[in-house]
């Protein structure tokens, strides 16, 4: 894995989310650099609009900064839990669709590597396989890094013994 020089990591920051940026600081070397997405799905920011123009004491751009901070300090729990070199990852921050948003970062930043988890905030329909990965493992031009957590791990363990 020494060709591996940077590794786009989409993380949705939910309890998964940890796992997933553990897993690609173990694909790292020590020349890795790690590019660590957050999109802010634009749906959700349509929907804080929403709410204002019914009369309500809420601002979009307070809700995206309070969004930003709080993935920040997570992102810095992640690096220190880890223990990886904090130069070695950079934060980019992004509205939009997500699928969109991570696909035109593979297209700018040219990564390596992506890791992602298998699994997001959808439902059970996508519990295994989210609607994001799934979209992004069939468009990624580059190399895509499932993660698995231990209930993903027994669900599909349980599915091959049928």
């Amino acid at each position: 894995m020494d060709h591996i020089k940077k590794i786009l990591v989409p993380l949705a920051f939910t309890d998964y989310s940890a796992g997933v940026f553990e897993c690609a600081c173990q694909a790292c070397n020590e020349k890795t650099q790690l590019v660590v997405l957050s999109i802010i799905n634009d749906r959700d920011i349509a929907s804080v609009e929403t709410v204002v123009s019914m009369g309500y004491d809420v601002d979009a751009d307070h809700y995206v900064e309070n969004i930003r901070k709080e993935r920040a300090r997570m992102l810095k729990e992640m690096i220190s839990k880890v223990g990886i070199d904090k130069a070695k990852v950079s934060l980019t921050f992004k509205i939009g669709k997500p699928v969109d948003e991570i696909l035109k970062m593979i297209h700018d930043e040219s990564p390596d590597l992506v890791v992602m988890g298998t699994r997001g905030r959808t439902g059970l329909k996508n519990s295994i396989m989210g609607s994001v990965a799934e979209k992004v493992f069939k468009r990624s031009p580059v190399n895509v890094l499932s993660y698995r957590d231990e209930d993903v791990k027994a669900i599909l363990e349980k599915k091959l013994h049928l």
